[in-house]
């Protein structure tokens, strides 16, 4: 797709945010919008102005009550997109908290997180934590819950741990630990069947009476005076234990499933908006409710330490909501808080309509999914695809069409009905595109457009005139239906599999396991739109603990010079895998040059990029690749070719560094010799990217803490557009 100049002289919004006059420096970063995201962890202060928040873009605090956010810990590993894990405060030392990230790793800070004060391993390998407690006296005994590993304790301040969970037979799902006396913990268990509870702490606990159903969540008011909420199927309730002895069912004045909340107030048991949609502390007791018109699934809510009516709600998608009147009314307190990811961007080439694909994971409820700026990112429109799928990997906008609400663009998702949407209004409203005879369309990851598929394409180069009416998209596909490579030519009335000649899946003897490969990548030369690239990655799964044998399907690069009938594999220079003769590197991105007819680049790993990735470039569409560069520490997962300027490739990825940004690497020599250009970027991933038309030293891109522009422009002087 051959984007168009377009003179921001027109523009005169986006040349005042962006392009500003004067020398700047080589690097400088803008935006970070949209606010908000998915706030995991929210924490308060005793001196109730400083609030901590923990989102997919990383550790944000507030000094002055929530009215305004900055990130902290900008560098770290705990600040990242799913790195971030868990957060706990000290009592004992208000400036103390304790950050952990998904690696096993816990973060110390003694200064509200300005600086990493200490650094501890958990002493399992794989370890993933989902909680932090320490106790709210001096002991300081700070407990840390995993999925996978046990419970582990400390108490030298996060130093060092041992196990805490010896006594316990189950799994630990979470601890709620008792402010009047903090040797007192309850312990709940992960399995949905399990009855009981534990009440202790360290490796001194005992198992209470069996409850009717499942506990998922309780309170302490009092010593050994408990109440526990239970869920189980087809029943619901809240019980009480004096003295840990029998349980008593605890009378509630309305009746609301999955709909309560515990939150204690002195020795009095407090239903916060019982009945009224407002909702509890944990997902078993979590559906959506909407706060001034927005869904906003509640994740923890706080009562502030200095206002008794006021609430704090740390909520998916939409960041960080506070009421004054005790849950009647809501405000949203997310000014400076970026903690939304973006896996995907775009930009419309006449209006400069930005698009940003949101992406959170860890949830399956609906969300904005696509949103769109018209005054470059200070603002942001949600589309209607948030009420149908749960996030968005690919947009991409049909560049033949000037107005900009009358433009197709296309949504590659994931988690409704169907995974390709398309709109006709610019991005504003989205119908889905359905397959034929049933087929499964899964977690489209990619949409490209054939550049000369208008009705009366030019003798040469991209349509001016549109609409363009072919495009290809890749899907993870189905074992059985194999829909992986979809075509549509009619601007996606009719879709058409052209997964013919990828491997199908191998099935191991004896049911043993089975080998099979997913389109990761896809891209289109744009001056030969019959050629096509898709890059794979390979799954093998082994159903016994025996040795898995050596890979045998094709993977990699895969080529169709018949626009998408039939395939091939061009491997000819990629690494093998192991003893495989015919099975490539994993490949998680692909450009082509728009210059340079069978120029192509691929960027990949073996290991799901732990060590970092590798850049290939094949001169001859893919018959012959050649090694251009090793990033260590970059997880690459995107490649762009700059159509405004020759032989600029970009890339982009994770950081693998200890410290460090995203990776943003720019090579002016196709691909030689690479610069980073990442310096000051406050997000760990970096999942997409953009070109501005008309601008060719801006770059746009999706990250884990929202959308950022870069200025890339080390000796510009820019006063009043371009040429």
């Amino acid at each position: 797709m051959t984007a168009r100049k377009v003179s921001l002289l027109k523009i005169p919004a986006l040349a005042a945010l962006i392009f500003l006059s004067g020398t700047a420096s080589s690097q400088t970063w803008t935006g970070g919008t949209p606010y908000g995201g998915t706030v995991s962890v929210l924490l308060q202060s005793q001196d109730a102005q400083t609030l901590f928040a923990g989102t997919n873009g990383g550790l944000f605090r507030s000094d002055d009550g929530g009215l305004h956010w900055s990130r902290k810990l900008g560098g770290t590993i705990g600040s990242g997109p799913a790195e971030f894990a868990a957060l706990a405060l000290s009592d004992s030392h208000p400036r103390r908290l304790w950050i952990a990230d998904a690696r096993g790793r816990i973060h110390r800070s003694d200064d509200n997180g300005e600086t990493i004060a200490a650094t501890t391993t958990l002493p399992v390998a794989g370890a993933y934590i989902k909680q932090l407690v320490v106790a709210p006296d001096a002991s300081e005994a700070l407990y840390t819950v995993t999925s996978n590993s046990g419970l582990w304790y400390s108490t030298d301040a996060g130093a060092t741990f041992a196990r805490a969970d010896e006594d316990v037979d189950f799994g630990i799902a979470k601890l709620v630990v008792s402010s009047d006396t903090p040797s007192q913990i309850m312990a709940f268990s992960a399995l949905p069947t399990f009855r009981s509870l534990y009440i202790g702490s360290a490796n001194a606990w005992f198992m209470l009476p069996e409850l009717p159903t499942h506990p998922v969540a309780g309170a302490f008011a009092g010593n050994y005076n408990l109440f526990v909420a239970t869920q189980g199927p087809g029943s619901f309730g809240v019980w009480r234990s004096l003295g840990l002895g029998m349980w008593r069912p605890q009378p509630i004045q309305c009746w609301a499933p999955n709909s309560l909340l515990i939150d204690m107030a002195g020795e009095d048991v407090q239903w916060l908006g019982c009945g009224e949609g407002l909702i509890g502390t944990t997902p078993a007791l979590a559906p959506p409710m909407v706060i001034n018109g927005v869904d906003a699934p509640i994740r923890q809510l706080l009562r502030d330490r200095a206002d008794p009516n006021r609430l704090w709600a740390a909520t998916e998608h939409v960041g960080v909501f506070t009421s004054a009147d005790a849950g009647q009314t809501w405000m949203a307190r997310n000014v400076g808080l970026s903690g939304t990811s973006f896996r995907s961007v775009a930009v419309h080439p006449y209006s400069h309509r930005l698009y940003a694909g949101y992406v959170d994971e860890s949830t399956v409820t609906t969300n904005p999914s696509v949103m769109f700026s018209d005054d470059d990112g200070l603002t942001w429109t949600n589309s209607n695809l948030g009420n149908f799928v749960w996030l968005t990997r690919a947009i991409t906008v049909d560049p033949t069409v000037q107005e900009v609400d009358a433009t197709p663009v296309y949504a590659g998702a994931i988690g409704g009905a169907a995974s390709i949407y398309k709109s006709m209004d610019g991005g504003r409203t989205f119908s889905a595109l359905s397959g034929d005879s049933g087929a499964i369309i899964n977690s489209v990851r990619d949409i490209v457009l054939d550049p000369r598929s208008c009705e009366a394409p030019p003798t040469s180069g991209a349509c001016t005139n549109g609409p363009l009416q072919t495009f290809y998209a890749i899907a993870s596909g189905d074992e059985q239906l194999n829909w992986r490579v979809i075509r549509s030519n009619d601007a996606g009335a009719t879709l058409q599999d052209r997964s013919a000649g990828l491997p199908q899946l191998l099935t191991y003897p004896d049911n043993a396991g089975f080998e099979y490969n997913y389109p990761i990548s896809i891209a289109l030369d744009p001056l030969d739109t019959q050629t096509l690239y898709v890059g794979t990655y390979l799954q093998q799964r082994v159903n016994d603990a025996g040795t898995a044998p050596a890979l045998t399907i094709a993977n990699g690069v895969f080529r169709s010079r018949d626009g998408g009938a039939t395939w091939q594999a061009v491997n000819t220079g990629l690494p093998r895998n192991g003893n495989s003769v015919d099975t490539g590197i994993d490949i998680y991105a692909l450009a082509t040059d728009p210059s340079v007819s069978g120029r192509v680049w691929a960027a990949g790993s073996f290991d799901d990029g732990r060590a970092g990735s590798r850049v290939f470039r094949s001169d001859d569409a893919g018959d012959h690749w050649v090694e251009q560069a090793a990033f260590a520490d970059c997880d690459i997962r995107s490649l762009l070719a700059d159509p405004q300027r020759a032989g600029t490739i970009r890339a982009s990825g994770t950081s693998k560094a200890e410290q460090g940004t995203g990776c943003v690497l720019r090579s002016r020599d196709s691909g030689v010799s690479w610069t980073r250009i990442d310096a000051g970027l406050p997000a760990t991933r970096v999942s997409a990217m953009a070109t501005i038309p008309g601008a060719p030293d801006m770059l746009l891109v999706g990250t884990n803490s929202g959308v950022w522009h870069l200025r890339d422009a080390p000796d510009a002087i820019f006063h009043d557009g371009f040429d």
